[in-house]
């Protein structure tokens, strides 16, 4: 069942900082136990484990659909956070659906292990609410069934501005082990968020280059910038302001330190929520991808464009130069790479339970001809990058793109054949032919601006005819 016509509902729905505040203010949250009507839970109260808030927990059967349903108010229609407590005691993550007011807006949220059925944690969520009543459910992926439920916080509150603030939304691939400096990986990440008050301040490590857009304003080109970096040289006006931050790519490796350590307000400001996460497009490729040559890189490359056109989260998974097979003579090769944070040698694993993609797109093997790579290793190769796709996104459409300069086509159409042939009906060969305009180069490999925007524009509907209802 496709959910082509929610877009218009999506685009509808719209380190540590101390001493930098006079006043820091915190989120204000309502708590709604699961075990007091109107909530329902699709299982039993139980109070057989230790930890848990009020007079029990839900304890659903295991199965696929258990659910469990809070009734919530919101006093205005906006993005608040909800923060979920639970407890999950076995080793595997328990996903979860998320619907508010019978929408789904989060599929397969993770709900990872605790440790123990008495160690407690909140996973936390910014959705989209009406004012007045609303209903928020919780409904099981997998045969385990849900974890151990506890309460719902609806916060409404600000937040600090730090890296771990909750109401800070990273979208694409961070690596975040550390909690003082969360570092973006790949090309095409960036983070989101709100804020009240007159000015905003970026605290970077070193040097770096580096785009922001305030209000849905152009971006503006920041260039060699570091330290405490002023983002509003004229104050705005008094109120609520959103901020989206990226950072600059050359051949897929960020120009400089990106390195996010926190946000400075004004006294007494504080961040808000941002908006809700949207379906997730992933592009995975190399440095057409990137979008090098292009006059904002990342930014102005296909994945970019086509994200903003669906009104999508998206990211590149790409690096200049990559190619599909790690080679012998040193091509960062995405068949080992996809699973990593980032490029670089030594990257840490991604966590795939911070965003599931709804499509993901690849486009390799445009240098693979250049580093001996043979036709039966690309082909085995991305058979195998297709299973690890579907391995860490179950419910996703995959795009094979046929590259534009039309190499490895056989070998690609074969490798999707292969995998529709063994039962994943999910993964699709798309043809290219006549995408890039004559005009639309650069040089004879990589597509310029105009370039990139007639491959967007082929790319999109392809894109938006593949999002399921399973995918947002």
């Amino acid at each position: 069942m496709k959910w082509l016509p929610k877009i218009s509902l999506l685009l509808a729905m719209t380190t540590a900082l101390s001493g930098a505040f006079a006043a820091v203010a915190h989120a204000a949250a309502t708590r709604y136990e699961v075990e007091s009507a109107p909530a329902v839970c699709g299982g039993a109260i139980a109070a057989n484990h230790s930890g848990y808030s009020g007079s029990g927990f839900c304890d659903t059967p295991n199965a696929v659909g258990s659910a469990v349903q809070f009734t919530v108010n919101a006093s205005a229609a906006g993005t608040v956070t909800l923060g979920i407590r639970y407890a999950n005691g076995t080793t595997a993550n328990r996903p979860a659906d998320i619907s508010v007011n019978g929408v789904l807006v989060q599929p397969g949220l993770a709900f990872d292990s605790t440790g123990a059925w008495t160690a407690w944690t909140t996973r936390t969520l910014p959705v989209q609410l009406n004012a007045g009543t609303n209903t928020v459910r919780l409904a099981a992926t997998t045969a385990g069934g849900l974890v151990n439920t506890d309460y719902l916080d609806l916060m409404t509150g600000g937040g600090d501005g730090s890296p771990t603030d909750q109401n800070i939304r990273f979208v694409g691939r961070w690596d975040t082990r550390n909690s003082a400096a969360y570092v973006p990986g790949w090309a095409g990440a960036y983070l989101k968020t709100g804020f009240t008050g007159t000015t905003v301040k970026l605290k970077q490590r070193n040097t770096i280059d580096l785009y922001y857009s305030i209000d849905g304003r152009p971006d503006i080109y920041l260039q060699n910038v570091q330290g405490t970096v002023n983002l509003t040289p004229a104050p705005l006006p008094a109120g609520n302001h959103t901020l989206r931050v990226s950072y600059r790519v050359v051949a897929g490796s960020y120009h400089g330190d990106a390195v996010f350590q926190g946000l400075v307000l004004d006294p007494g400001a504080s961040t808000l929520p941002a908006e809700p996460a949207r379906g997730m497009v992933e592009f995975v490729g190399d440095s057409i991808t990137v979008g090098t040559t292009t006059s904002k890189n990342a930014l102005t490359a296909y994945g970019w464009l086509v994200g903003e056109q669906l009104g999508l989260d998206h990211t590149q998974v790409a690096q200049g130069g990559a190619c599909l097979v790690s080679s012998a003579d040193g091509c960062v090769g995405l068949d080992r790479r996809f699973v990593k944070v980032s490029a670089v040698d030594g990257a840490a694993d991604h966590d795939f339970s911070r965003y599931q993609a709804d499509v993901v797109v690849i486009n390799l093997g445009t240098n693979d001809v250049g580093h001996s790579v043979s036709t039966t290793q690309f082909q085995s190769a991305y058979i195998g990058l297709l299973q690890t796709i579907r391995s860490k996104y179950p419910r996703a459409a995959i795009l094979a793109l046929k590259t534009f300069r039309g190499r490895y086509v056989p070998q690609t159409q074969a490798a999707v054949q292969t995998v529709n042939n063994a039962g994943d009906g999910n993964v699709f060969f798309v043809d290219t032919d006549g995408w890039v305009p004559a005009d639309g180069l650069s040089d004879s490999v990589h597509p310029n601006d105009l370039g990139h925007r007639a491959i967007a524009a082929k790319l999109a509907p392809i894109v938006a005819a593949h999002l399921t209802t399973g995918g947002f």
